[in-house]
């Protein structure tokens, strides 16, 4: 071993290796340092060229065309249920939601699926 390193391979240099420096502390007396104004993040001010053109293209179809977009959603939603839990569950979940939905209806007063139904068995058309 070297003349420098002894006991553990330390060094035995009494020199700090990291100095910090400060500056003077402000006193409650002086006027309190302003913090810099925080800068509001807005997603489509950072998004550039391509990503915002094709965002703006993208929400401008979905407002002109609200039930494709709305039933190409349902249409992917139950693609993976029945990919992920299977068509019987899937079946089973969607029965419940639309007597829970039927069930709200008539609580709200608003009784629209179930005269669809009555207007579907009655014959009457």
């Amino acid at each position: 071993m070297s003349d420098k390193t002894a006991f553990d391979g330390r060094r035995s240099s009494a020199s700090p290796k990291l100095s910090i420096e400060q500056g003077p502390v402000a006193d409650e007396a002086t006027e309190p340092v302003e913090e810099p104004k925080r800068r509001t993040h807005r997603l489509d001010a950072d998004a550039i060229g391509f990503i915002k053109g094709l965002g703006a293209a993208v929400w401008a179809y979905a407002d002109s065309h609200h039930y494709t977009v709305l039933y190409g959603v349902i249409g992917f939603v139950l693609a993976v249920l029945i990919l992920t839990i299977g068509l019987w569950a899937t079946i089973v979940i969607a029965v419940f939601a639309g007597v829970g939905a039927a069930l709200g209806q008539i609580r709200d007063g608003d009784n629209g699926i179930v005269n669809f139904f009555r207007r579907l068995f009655s014959g009457k058309r």
